[in-house]
């Protein structure tokens, strides 16, 4: 509220009009042409009811920092420039609000909060003392507010404290504030649209000179002012009649802006995210115990060749004893009982019980069939049914990282029948078991073949039973077998015959925990998730709202309504540096 400025305007209008008429002559007994002085008056009219107490909703914020632009309209018409209003300094009590407007100086005002409501300090330095004196301190916003419709008033009146007509009479004034909480609307914002409170406060200034040769001036002005909760001032009208009936008229409207540190209007992501800076080579979702396991590479140091575990809830890390050489692959047992970690050092698959991570054994993977290279763990899979099967596909670090075949471990022991290898076509990555355990799926990651390969499930190891070529592209590090179907990338394949069910224009889709979903990377900082029987994009959560968000290298699904994003992995040569945790009721 520009009260003080009203008394400003009020006083160099009262000035210049008293100079235009010259003056009253100064010391002589002139009685006639005297006008009697207003007298003192200090009033305050509260009205009754009950008041609203409405103050958790912060109508009025106004920590040091917060500001707020606004576009300007003068007498209804737009002029493409912008006002600020900003918290130049606060404490618990008081605050200070600069305000600069298009060819006006900047005004500086400062409020006082207490148990009865903000009021305005000083409401203009450079006036006369006696007419600061008087006023004092005028409550501006009382809360908690008074009830719709009603009306409080203020009345000052009394002394100028000075001689402004120059008759040698002190001249004197009167000053009077209404205003009234007119109810709660609905204004639109750049984003949102909130209930805001509407306030019609009304600031009369009347300074009566001495002189009878001199009218009193009169000027009003009148405020129509929106607050939003936790926003603050959204839109003010304003309005000005000065002493000779002339009215301009100017208009606020709030279009960017900060408050506690928050950009106003810029978006927020749909949900909560937890971010952890933490170096690891892959990740798992274990469903049984609501957490993330992350497996630790030598170059971290203190933690290194260990087993991060995340809480999902709170993002809180642990870490287990050293499993090993360089852990990289993992995977975890549905019922929970054991953990699976490759070690990239040696060549070695480790089987830790659950919670204890307490090892029960490790098998060494074989050996290039020509080279004799040691082959190393790429991708684990636990078998639904018997939580002592797994398959894991390897590659041979001696030739650039090739795909070298897939073999299957039976409660500790590496079965012969292995599917692929140095000299055969078959090349599979990322591997998956179908819902009864009796198939195996890969999937080439690593040659224009992007082969989809079926193995069956033998006593003694794998067979390969049916491939075929798919457009699935390199770099993918997962595929997931549903009810639905084979889930890779962008597509579904039906698990019988590899035959394309649909496809998406996101990436990196993984199977949701939500039945009959899957969760994509949509890019822009947001996520999709999709309905798995039509392919329509159910929803797409942003996760960030940064003009530049990054994009996750792969998703972890993780409890309903939650996904784990890993950051700056290139898959096997490089660890992923972030980890950020996801949770919206949009990926429900």
């Amino acid at each position: 509220m520009k009260a003080g400025a009203v008394l400003q305007f009020a006083a160099t209008a009262l000035a210049l009009l008293l100079s235009a008429c010259g003056g009253g002559g100064g010391g002589g007994d002139d009685s006639a042409n005297i006008r009697a002085p207003l007298p003192q008056l200090v009033s305050d009219t509260y009205p009754t009811g009950d008041r609203l107490d409405l103050r958790s909703r912060n109508y009025f914020p106004a920590a040091s920092g917060d500001s707020w632009t606004y576009t300007v309209s003068d007498n209804g018409t737009p002029t493409g420039q912008t006002a600020t209003r900003t918290v130049i300094s606060a404490t618990p009590d008081t605050f200070t609000i600069s305000e600069t407007l298009p060819g006006a100086p900047t005004e500086i005002e400062s409020y006082r909060r207490t148990s009865a409501g903000i009021s305005q300090l000083d409401l203009a330095s450079d006036l006369p003392a006696a007419v600061r004196t008087l006023i004092g301190e005028v409550m501006l916003f009382p809360e908690p507010f008074y009830p719709v419709g009603s009306t409080f008033r203020s009345i000052r009146q009394g002394s100028w404290g000075e001689d402004a007509d120059g008759d040698g009479i002190i001249d004197s004034f009167r000053f009077e504030l209404t205003q009234q909480l007119v109810g709660f609307e609905t204004v639109v914002l750049p984003l949102g649209s909130p209930e805001a409170a509407r306030f019609r406060t009304v600031i009369t200034v009347t300074a009566s000179p001495s002189s009878l040769q001199s009218a009193p001036a009169t000027i009003t002005a009148s405020e129509e002012s929106w607050w939003a909760p936790g926003i603050g001032l959204v839109r003010v009208d304003r309005s000005v009649t000065d002493e000779q009936g002339v009215t301009t008229t100017q208009s606020l409207a709030i279009a960017s802006g900060s408050v506690g540190g928050t950009p106003l209007f810029a978006g927020q992501p749909d949900g909560t995210l937890v971010k952890l800076s933490l170096t690891h080579n892959a990740l798992v979702f274990d469903a049984s115990r609501n957490r993330y396991y992350a497996s630790i590479p030598s170059s971290v140091g203190v933690t290194d060749n260990s087993i991060a575990t995340i809480d999902a809830a709170t993002g809180a890390v642990s870490y287990s004893a050293a499993v090993g050489s360089e852990p990289f692959a993992m995977a975890v047992a549905p019922d929970g009982s054991a953990l699976y970690v490759g070690l990239k050092g040696s060549g070695d698959v480790v089987k830790l019980a659950l919670p204890a991570m307490s090892e029960q054994y490790r098998v060494r993977l074989p050996t290039a069939p020509v080279f004799g290279t040691q082959l190393q763990p790429k991708s684990i899979a636990v078998s639904p049914v018997e939580s002592d099967v797994i398959a894991v596909s390897t590659f041979d670090p001696a030739r650039s990282n090739t795909n070298s075949g897939v073999v299957q471990i039976r409660a500790g022991a590496l079965q012969p029948q292995m599917v692929g290898g140095l000299f055969s076509s078959t090349r599979a990555g990322p591997l998956t078991y179908d819902g009864n355990g009796t198939t195996v799926y890969g999937f080439d990651d690593e040659t224009s073949g992007f082969s989809l390969y079926a193995m069956s499930v033998l006593g003694d190891g794998l067979l390969l039973t049916n491939e075929r070529s798919v457009t699935l592209g390199y770099g993918m590090r997962t595929i997931d077998w549903t009810t639905q179907g084979i889930v890779g990338s962008l597509a579904i394949y039906r698990a019988s015959d590899f035959t394309l069910l649909g496809s998406v224009s996101h990436s990196h889709c993984r199977a949701h925990s939500v039945a009959n979903r899957m969760v994509c990377i949509a890019g822009s900082g947001r996520l999709a998730l999709v309905d798995m029987g039509n392919f329509a994009t159910v929803a797409t959560p942003a996760f960030s709202v940064d003009a530049s968000p990054p994009t996750p290298n792969q998703l972890v699904p993780g409890a309903v309504g939650q996904v784990a994003m890993r950051f700056g992995s290139s898959y096997i040569n490089t660890p992923a540096t972030d980890l950020w945790l996801f949770t919206s009721p949009l990926l429900q």
